[in-house]
């Protein structure tokens, strides 16, 4: 078990769920991000890089969900009186429905369907793009052709939050959300995601594949990865 990624998909991966169990299901991966320090591990990689620009920045979150990522940035930009532009990209329009309903006037966050995973998608140009667990959902082979198909839509960094799949990871989401107010759809979800995440090991073959040498990859709390790509110095690869 788990020595290998799964394939299975999972209910969210259905682009037309909809309703009341998908907006609970929305609230409790919100719970998550907010507890396992996901959202925050995200903000403070892309945080010193808007604090160093001296021009607006382009933001697009790749899988933006129910959008928790945008509005910690929107907010803190919005507080520093730092202009910028962010944009969700995401394939299930019910979801962006629901991510468009938590913006205030105060938050200008754009958001557009797409289906990310189809290869008919192209990334729009942008400075900075970040993702919070989703890149699991391509194959390893179909990572490695996105990521070299959108290289050049990227003027400055690329930032992915990851889980890492471990057996630990599993058990521990297995015990603790039985706990938490979460639904069935996440319970299950969870369990899924943690089963098609990668290993670091994994992900430092993709990348190198790619065509990415001076990336870093750095663990965090809660079984997390990050990935920091800086377009500015593509040299030899150093991971840590």
């Amino acid at each position: 078990m788990l020595k290998l990624r799964s394939i299975e998909k999972e209910q969210l991966d259905n682009l037309q769920t909809s309703g009341t169990e998908l907006t609970k299901t929305l609230e409790g991966l919100s719970i998550i991000n907010r507890f396992l320090g996901n959202t925050n591990a995200t903000f403070s990689a892309v945080k010193p890089i808007l604090i160093s620009s001296e021009t607006s920045l382009t933001i697009i979150d790749l899988g933006c969900g129910g959008g928790d990522n945008l509005r910690k940035i929107a907010r803190w930009c919005s507080q520093k009186n730092i202009r910028v532009r962010l944009i969700g990209i995401d394939g299930n329009l019910n979801i962006l429905d629901y991510a468009l309903d938590k913006n205030t006037s105060s938050l200008a966050v754009e958001y557009v369907q797409a289906d990310i995973l189809s290869n008919e998608f192209n990334l729009p140009y942008c400075d900075i793009l970040i993702s919070s667990h989703f890149v699991y959902h391509f194959t390893d082979s179909d990572l490695v052709q996105f990521l070299k198909k959108s290289k050049p839509r990227i003027k400055q960094h690329l930032i992915f939050s990851e889980l890492e799949r471990s057996h630990l990871a599993f058990s521990l989401f297995n015990a603790v959300s039985i706990f938490m107010p979460f639904t069935k759809m996440v319970r299950q979800d969870g369990k899924r995601a943690i089963e098609r995440a990668f290993k670091k090991p994994e992900l430092d073959s993709i990348l190198i594949k790619a065509g990415f040498g001076n990336y870093r990859m750095t663990r965090k709390w809660a079984f997390r990865l990050l990935i920091s790509i800086d377009y500015t110095s593509l040299k030899s690869p150093k991971t840590f």
